[in-house]
């Protein structure tokens, strides 16, 4: 599989790698009138084109689905839950795709989490907006969590929520 490219988002690159392991047949909506949710958990985002993963696929209930990937040596590496998921590019996927780029701009570090709430899909000349919620050590590691916030008007399209791993 191909190694994460670091000028393309970590979420489209996982999204593809769902898209290619989960089976066509499965297709997870959200319950109506509920926001589309996307959580990426990157453990070790830094692979090499000799990483092979093996996924599991696990559908939760009517609405979610979860998707774990590990390396050969049984290491979790990325895990994905949604209550959306079609296994196609969609105006959501666009959307995530707009919100970590601008946190990315924002704030350096490479990511670790990143969670999605998208109310709309994020059109041409959103505003965006973002904070540092908290910085702080985890097992060694300066953490950085940040929130990004984008509205159109009064209104709250998406948001999302955001952990890097800070440089040293």
């Amino acid at each position: 599989m191909a190694a994460l490219i670091s000028s393309q988002p970590y979420t489209a690159e996982v999204r593809r790698l769902c898209a290619d392991a989960v089976p066509s047949e499965v297709v997870v909506a959200p319950e109506p009138g509920a926001a589309v949710e996307h959580d990426f958990l990157l453990l070790r985002p830094h692979r090499t084109s000799h990483d092979a993963l093996s996924p599991q696929v696990r559908r939760v209930g009517d609405h979610d689905l979860l998707v774990r990937f590990r390396n050969r040596d049984e290491q979790l590496v990325f895990e994905f839950w949604t209550n959306s998921f079609t296994g196609t590019p969609t105006s959501d996927d666009q959307s995530v795709d707009l919100l970590e780029r601008y946190c990315a701009e924002q704030f350096p570090g490479t990511l670790r989490r990143f969670r999605t709430r998208i109310r709309q899909a994020v059109p041409s000349g959103a505003d965006f907006s973002a904070s540092l919620r908290q910085t702080y050590v985890q097992d060694g590691t300066r953490m950085a969590d940040v929130t990004v916030t984008c509205t159109r008007g009064d209104a709250v399209l998406a948001q999302a929520w955001a952990t890097y791993a800070l440089p040293d």
